[in-house]
């Protein structure tokens, strides 16, 4: 790094370890062998991540943090390419990318902590907010589920949050005149046993526009996110 200071790329549990031998029992432990090499910022980021996904005694959730760390230094390219480099599917590497920036902390730290596990955090994602992961975390822990388990929570938690879509939409268009009118002549709701399904009707290409444009000013308006916000925290 200049001026007599090294960067430790690989080793650091060792280094560790030989720092608490050396305050323990002294000069006994002078020093322990090293191998310096010259290599740039990026080349020492690749290297670590290639380490860290051949070691056998890291958790999921260390290595999901080594994903991370080494997008975050802006070396590579596109996560295709940092998924080539650690052997891993395109989705792995940003599903466990993603679960620092979308999952609430408490999700983490049962991740960090092994009460929840990788094969738990992929029913995560089906949720609509925070809450709603928080809320299957904990259960998850509570009754120690299986991952089959969690994955029939998940799905009855989305169903629960997908239900009732058309009432969901009733109370937004009550805020907007210019759609109401709409609901079950040209726009209708129908909510099916998994997913809700919108279908439009037009007698003409440009009426289809005009209702695109209608629903589309609808959500730009903030309508749609304030009343979606307060329907689900009733919920």
């Amino acid at each position: 790094m200049g001026g007599g200071k090294y960067e430790l790329v690989d080793g650091e549990r060792r280094f560790r370890a030989y720092r608490m031998l050396f305050d323990k029992e002294g000069q006994k432990w002078i020093g322990i062998p090293a191998i310096v090499e010259e290599m740039s910022p990026r080349e020492a980021v690749r290297r670590q991540v290639a380490i860290n996904e051949n070691r056998q005694d890291l958790t999921p959730f260390e290595k999901a943090k080594g994903y991370k760390h080494a997008w975050d230094t802006g070396y590579f390219k596109s996560i295709r390419e940092l998924s080539l480099m650690v052997g891993k599917s395109h989705t792995v590497v940003v599903r466990s990318i993603n679960i620092f920036k979308r999952f609430p902390k408490e999700v983490i730290d049962a991740f960090e902590s092994g009460e929840l596990k990788a094969a738990h955090l992929k029913y995560f994602y089906r949720l609509p907010n925070q809450k709603a992961m928080i809320k299957l975390c904990r259960k998850i822990i509570r009754e120690n589920l299986k991952s089959t388990d969690a994955r029939e929570l998940a799905n009855r938690m989305d169903e629960e949050w997908l239900s009732g879509d058309r009432e969901l939409l009733l109370q937004i268009v009550e805020k907007d005149p210019g759609i109401k009118d709409l609901l079950g002549k040209e726009i209708r709701i129908a909510d099916l046993v998994n997913k809700s399904k919108l279908t439009l009707e037009y007698s003409k290409l440009a009426r289809l526009k005009e209702l695109i444009l209608l629903m589309n000013a609808l959500v730009k308006s903030g309508v749609f996110a304030t009343t979606l916000t307060e329907y689900h925290d009733q919920q």
